[in-house]
């Protein structure tokens, strides 16, 4: 499932208010979800929430029934047209989440109504896991919303809440206690290699050796995609050419991730690997210095998932082991020239669009242009996110 996030925030309407929008901004709108459908959602089924704009426009119909869920605010019910409406999506098929709301008696009427419910995970324990109790009793399904602690997402599973979402998902995924183990020096070892100004592949090759299962498994992968061609890799340098500096990069950074952190979810890779796929766009499209270092940006946005805490003491104690410039460290807490470009990319993801009309025009780059390159980024990980 993939939440879609949207905004009709322009220059002459900053704020993305929709009761300014215009037709011809609603046409343009529908035009590029319909041309970008499958960058977008893949194989995913799409999970929107509409507005009334979306409703009285009938956003639906530009997906199949069978592939999107729309998420209405508990609230919007209360207009008699909006509940309407609403209530002929059920009937046509539709599957609608019910947003802000927990079971309770007083409720029968809109919780029969919902195909899933959608709360806070922050809400009272007992009244979560009597919602996600009736839910599964009725053959719905629970979503927390919010998850952005360990131990949000661990009190999740022990419920068997089906969807989970929230921060948790975009934080770093290697604890700071861990980082004197062989596999982390290892690890870093290589993307120091691989992201210097010159790397050479006598010297990865060479350090690649002396980790038995990252050679199995390159080997491994290399001979998969060489099937067809009749050759067989024996050695990590043969490898190592034939697949290239720029695809070992992603590669060895998602095996890696899969071997620091078995626990943690698939998402996080993908997340990993698209956040430094979309800072390295955002730079090439700034212009001036930071553009002429898209390179640099592209591990500021990877190694962003694995410094080890949000809190920033522990951040920048993390930090300092990692063999990295300057510049890309203060990146990562929001400083220095690459700040401007983390902050972007972040408040892009969680569609915080005040946020990204002002870093946008700090980085100097078209909001059309950024929502181009967000999707060229989707693009990038729907074909290499499952590389590793």
């Amino acid at each position: 499932m993939y939440q879609m996030m949207y905004s009709f925030a322009s220059k002459k309407n900053p704020t993305g208010d929709e009761s300014l929008v215009t037709a011809e901004e609603i046409d343009d709108a529908k035009n590029y979800i319909t041309l970008n459908m499958e960058a977008i959602f893949g194989k995913k089924t799409a999970y929107i929430r509409f507005s009334q704009l979306l409703l009285e426009n009938n956003f639906n119909e530009l997906f199949l029934k069978e592939k999107l869920i729309i998420e209405i605010p508990t609230l919007l019910l209360a207009d008699a047209s909006t509940l309407q409406r609403v209530m002929r999506l059920k009937r046509l098929g539709y599957t609608i989440a019910l947003s802000g709301l927990l079971y309770n008696e007083d409720n029968e009427e809109l919780f029969n109504f919902a195909d899933i419910l959608r709360f806070d995970i922050n809400s009272d324990g007992d009244e979560i896991a009597y919602t996600v109790k009736k839910c599964h009793e009725r053959g719905k399904r629970a979503m927390a919303d919010n998850v952005d602690e360990a131990e949000h997402f661990d009190f999740a599973r022990e419920l068997d809440i089906d969807y989970v979402c929230g921060g948790f998902f975009s934080k770093p995924v290697l604890e700071t206690k861990r980082s004197g183990g062989p596999m982390i020096k290892t690890f870093l070892e290589i993307l120091a290699l691989l992201y210097s100004p010159d790397p050479n592949i006598e010297y990865i090759s060479a350090v690649i050796s002396t980790d038995p299962v990252l050679t199995i498994k390159l080997l491994k992968v290399i001979n998969q995609l060489c099937a067809d061609k009749g050759n067989t890799v024996s050695t990590v340098r043969q490898a190592l050419v034939m697949l290239g500096i720029d695809r070992l990069k992603e590669w060895i950074y998602l095996v890696g991730l899969q071997r620091l952190n078995r626990n943690s979810p698939a998402e996080i890779l993908r997340l990993a690997l698209f956040r430094a796929r979309f800072c390295e766009r955002i730079s090439r499209n700034s212009g001036g210095s930071v553009g002429s270092r898209s390179n640099e940006v592209y591990l500021m946005g990877l190694i962003s998932i694995v410094t080890g805490s949000h809190d920033e003491e522990a951040l920048r104690k993390a930090l300092n082991d990692l063999p990295v410039s300057s510049e890309i460290k203060e990146g990562i807490t929001g400083g220095g020239v690459f700040g401007d470009i983390f902050h972007l990319s972040l408040y892009y993801e969680n569609g915080e669009w005040d946020q990204v009309m002002m870093y946008a025009q700090a980085c100097n780059i078209d909001l059309q242009v950024l929502a181009n390159e967000y999707i060229e980024a989707q693009k990038f990980v729907n074909k290499y996110g499952s590389f590793a």
